[in-house]
């Protein structure tokens, strides 16, 4: 039940993203409609005719959208246009404060959801509404022109969770300060409830016939946590017939339970004592022979299974090994195909800004460099490839990493050309780059360098990812693949495979300097 609580709450919150992806979208088409964009860039900000216009497309695009409280759309000149289905009171100085603004320019063009717009905002009703807010960027220049706010109502919350509630299990949604913003029947029970900054956690209080589970969950990229509280009883579930089918079976249980056990004590209890004195008489040597007599074991089945355990000892761990190969292979493949989908959805809303921003010259380059990673990562099923098609997905990797962040890193490559025929385990080097970007470069926040060499030395092949990023300490390498580093997890799965297909443990070395770089060496037999 605890688990899956988890999976439910993490099903209720992306129920929720997925309507905050459609604001999202309802917003794009504001921002973007030609009579909007005419409004932000009018100079005088009173045409009538502009207006109209602008609220007329207001109206048609969100009239297909649900919990639409109300719209508004600001100039840079503090004017604005609204619409709405209930009556929002607006704060215009709290809309201009610089430090409410901060944030909203920071994102530069992405939202921001606030409650009551962080007091811009309210009701007539005093419900507390859901502010989505963005900025509004010329799309030739990108420059701010304006700011949209999209008030919606609490129903987008409790939406998410409708299909889920009921008698015996209650939701509610916090806000970022703790506070609850909505809750269905029980809502009073969640007010000592304690949130955390932990992304999950739940709490068992056990009674004598229930259980209470209180849990609750972050909502990613949402100032809001979704809380559950559920009652476990077992005792509903039970009918008058069901209790006298399960009391009859306690009898019968106990009745079988004594016939077993004289069964037990006479042909199994009484006869592995006489085996076990046995066995001690042939522990002084095996020409010593004892006097055995069991109704149903022979003394000479005993001596051949007593000579040849050795033998059989040794094939089943000969077997269990085999098997436990065979399982660590098996869970090495499944790893290597855990690849986070995150990549290609930021890759494609990457080229969906090129679309609108770029020519089509740009946008066909990036579709078709993510078309050749994917035909190459994938390599028709083969579980070997050479390291020039291992450097090729690398590079390929690296550009589309690059529409995203042009001015964070740059790559370089150091190649022997005589080895890049060699055929290796496929995707060894993805997993590292994507290591230096992630953990190395982008976290020491100035351009960096990602490079990668391939050389011979010492007969071994020598795969090399270097970078320029935050580097690491003598204990954190030390702690980097224990079991319980879980962000050590792409670079434990690439080590453990490469020693799985090389049957070799020296396979890797790590060198690096805290602040200044840190190096990856693979090193593969040649």
């Amino acid at each position: 039940m605890k688990e899956n609580s988890y999976q439910s709450m993490v099903s209720i919150g992306n129920n929720l993203n997925t309507e905050f992806g459609a604001v999202s979208t309802m917003s794009q088409l504001i921002m973007t409609n030609s009579a909007v964009v005419n409004y932000l860039k009018d100079d005088a900000g009173n045409n009538t005719r502009l207006i109209q216009n602008t609220m007329m497309t207001m109206y048609d695009i969100s009239n297909t959208f649900n919990y639409v409280s109300s719209i508004y759309v600001f100039r840079l000149d503090k004017n604005y246009i609204n619409i709405g289905k209930e009556v929002t009171y607006i704060n215009t100085n709290i809309i201009h404060d610089p430090e409410w603004q901060e944030e909203i320019i920071e994102k530069s063009g992405l939202y921001v959801i606030r409650v009551n717009g962080n007091g811009a905002f309210r009701t007539k009703s005093g419900e507390p509404i859901i502010s989505f807010i963005r900025l509004i960027n010329d799309l030739d220049t990108q420059k701010p022109i304006g700011l949209i706010a999209i008030n919606l109502t609490t129903d987008i919350l409790r939406n998410s969770f409708k299909d889920m509630a009921s008698k015996d299990r209650h939701f509610c949604y916090y806000d970022d300060q703790g506070n609850i913003l909505i809750g269905e029947e029980g809502v009073e029970e969640f007010q000592d409830m304690e949130i955390n900054q932990k992304r999950f956690e739940q709490v068992s209080l056990e009674g004598l016939f229930s259980t209470k589970i209180l849990s609750y969950f972050h909502v990613p990229d949402t100032p809001f946590t979704i809380a559950k509280m559920e009652y476990l009883s077992f005792i509903k579930y039970l009918s008058s017939q069901a209790i006298m089918v399960i009391t009859i079976i306690i009898f019968l249980t106990i009745v079988c339970l004594i016939i077993v056990g004289i069964f037990i004590s006479v042909y199994i209890t009484n006869p592995i004592e006489k085996l076990v004195q046995y066995m001690d008489l042939l522990k002084f040597g095996w020409n010593r022979r004892g006097n055995l007599r069991l109704s149903n074991l022979g003394v000479g089945y005993l001596k051949n299974i007593n000579n040849n355990k050795l033998i059989e000892l040794n094939r089943l761990i000969d077997e269990l090994l085999e098997k436990e190969k065979a399982m660590q292979k098996a869970e090495l493949e499944v790893l290597r195909e855990q690849i986070n989908p995150h990549f290609l959805y930021n890759t494609l809303g990457t080229i969906a800004d090129l679309a609108l921003q770029n020519s089509a010259d740009e946008v066909y380059d990036a579709i078709e460099t993510l078309g050749n990673f994917y035909r190459r990562f994938l390599s028709k099923g083969s579980k070997e490839i050479t390291i020039r098609e291992e450097v090729a997905i690398v590079r390929d990797y690296l550009k589309l990493q690059k529409l995203r962040y042009e001015d964070v890193f740059e790559d370089e490559y150091d190649l022997q050309e005589d080895l890049l025929d060699i055929k290796i385990p496929k995707l060894i080097l993805q997993p590292l780059v994507e290591n230096s970007l992630y953990h190395g470069v982008r976290l020491k926040g100035e351009k960096g360098i990602i490079k990668v060499s391939v050389y011979e030395k010492d007969q071994r092949v020598h795969i090399v990812v270097y970078d320029s990023g935050v580097g690491m300490n003598s204990e954190q390498i030390e702690s980097l693949m224990n079991e319980n580093n879980n962000k050590s997890f792409g670079l434990k799965g690439t080590i453990e495979r490469i020693r799985y297909y090389y049957d070799m443990e020296d396979v890797f070395e790590i060198r690096s300097e805290e602040g200044e770089y840190c190096e990856v060496d693979i090193k593969i037999p040649l």
